[in-house]
């Protein structure tokens, strides 16, 4: 992360910020967005067999967020309060919500936005302390003008009742597909994403895909 970074003051996201957007690292240094991905904070156990990770949301609508359209579903959030978006049901399908609702509104919040949304939808610790520093350098006050991508659905790879992972498919203006990996905790009554430290090496959590997955749990059509 560079020592002395500049604020950059953004009216409208660049073209090249949005096309990573499912990274959203688009607010964020190319450093600190791919620090700020999702990390596996605790080892979850492997998936029960009677956890069905398939089963879609339901009651699918769409609310926007800043410009990207986000899944509201039976399973959550159940209180949005601003730019606050929490109240899921401690289930997969719930799970698999809150770490696409929390990945997009804390990479895209207007600067009045963000400090709310650090303190209730993400975890404690060095990952979400990295993330308030670096996301202190830059200045978003507007939504996404034009380009948002268009979230598909989700893969979970893991599944506990204490945590899960998430990878999250969405498509870009362009045609070209992007899969976004999340983690999430299951802490204080409630679904919450996981930063890794950046000094863990962690891997970007971005990258392209050629096609959905099979198993995809899409989300419905708008």
């Amino acid at each position: 992360m560079p020592t002395n970074p500049t604020p950059a003051h953004r009216d409208h996201l660049p073209r090249w910020a949005v096309t990573a957007v499912l990274a959203f690292a688009g607010p964020l240094t190319a450093a600190a967005l791919f620090a700020c991905g999702t990390d596996t904070p605790s080892e979850p156990t492997r998936l029960p067999a009677t956890v069905d990770t398939t089963a879609p949301p339901t009651g699918l609508r769409w609310q926007p967020f800043q410009g990207v359209d986000l899944p509201v579903t039976d399973q959550g959030p159940h209180r949005v309060d601003g730019a606050v978006a929490t109240g899921y049901e401690h289930s997969p399908a719930g799970a698999a919500v809150a770490a696409t609702q929390a990945t997009v509104r804390a990479s895209i919040a207007t600067d009045a936005q963000w400090p709310q949304i650090g303190a209730r939808m993400l975890t404690p610790g060095t990952g979400r302390d990295r993330w308030a520093t670096a996301r202190a350098q830059i200045s978003i006050t507007t939504p996404i003008a034009e380009g948002a991508p268009r979230l598909l659905g989700y893969v979970l790879t893991r599944y506990s009742p204490e945590a899960a992972e998430v990878e999250i498919y969405s498509l870009h203006p362009d045609n070209s597909l992007t899969r976004n990996h999340a983690a999430v905790l299951w802490l204080y009554e409630d679904w919450r994403l996981a930063l890794p430290d950046p000094a863990s090496g962690t891997p970007p959590p971005v990258t392209a895909v050629t096609v959905p997955p099979p198993d995809l749990v899409a989300f419905l059509p708008r």
